[in-house]
C-alpha cells in the first residue's frame, strides 16, 4: 500500500519542485498495480485509459506516437519529470515567456502550473510536456 504523503502543506509552500515530485509518486503509486489490460481499459468508447492519461501527461501528443505499454509510458513520465524538475532549478527558467497552446503568451511557471501560475493546482492540472508548449 502506498504511503499517505501530507499534501496541503507542500501546495502551501508553492516548491514547484516538492509538489512534482509528490505528484510523480501518487501517479507512479496509482498504477503500480494495474495489468497492461486495466491500463487499456476504456470506461466508454470516448473515454480515456490509463494509458493514455500517462501519455497525455507525458508527451506532446503531435510529436510521439501512444505508448503500447504501461512500462513505456512511465519511461515517458519519468523523463518529462526529470527535465521538468532541471527546468525548475534553472535559475530564470520559469519567468521566461511561452506561447501557450491557445496563442497567449504566458510565463513558463504558467506552463508548468497548466495555464495558472498558482502552484496550487491538482495534478491534472500541471503540464509535463518536455516540448514546454504546455500541451499534455
Amino acid at each position: 500500500m502506498a504511503k499517505p504523503i501530507a499534501v496541503t502543506p507542500t501546495y502551501a509552500s508553492g516548491d514547484l519542485a516538492r509538489i512534482l515530485e509528490i505528484e510523480q509518486r501518487q501517479v507512479e503509486d496509482t498504477v503500480a498495480d494495474l495489468s497492461e489490460e486495466q491500463m487499456m481499459w476504456r470506461p466508454n468508447p470516448k473515454g480515456k485509459s490509463a494509458l493514455d492519461i500517462l501519455w497525455h501527461l507525458a508527451y506532446p501528443q503531435l510529436q510521439h506516437p501512444k505508448p503500447s505499454s504501461k512500462a513505456e509510458a512511465l519511461k515517458g513520465l519519468r523523463a518529462a519529470y526529470a527535465k521538468l524538475q532541471r527546468d525548475i532549478a534553472t535559475s530564470r527558467k520559469l519567468d521566461e515567456p511561452v506561447t501557450w497552446w491557445t496563442g497567449e503568451v504566458i510565463s513558463y511557471r504558467g506552463v508548468v502550473c497548466g495555464g495558472d501560475s498558482s502552484p496550487q493546482l491538482p495534478f491534472g492540472r500541471v503540464s509535463l510536456s518536455p516540448s514546454g508548449n504546455g500541451r499534455g
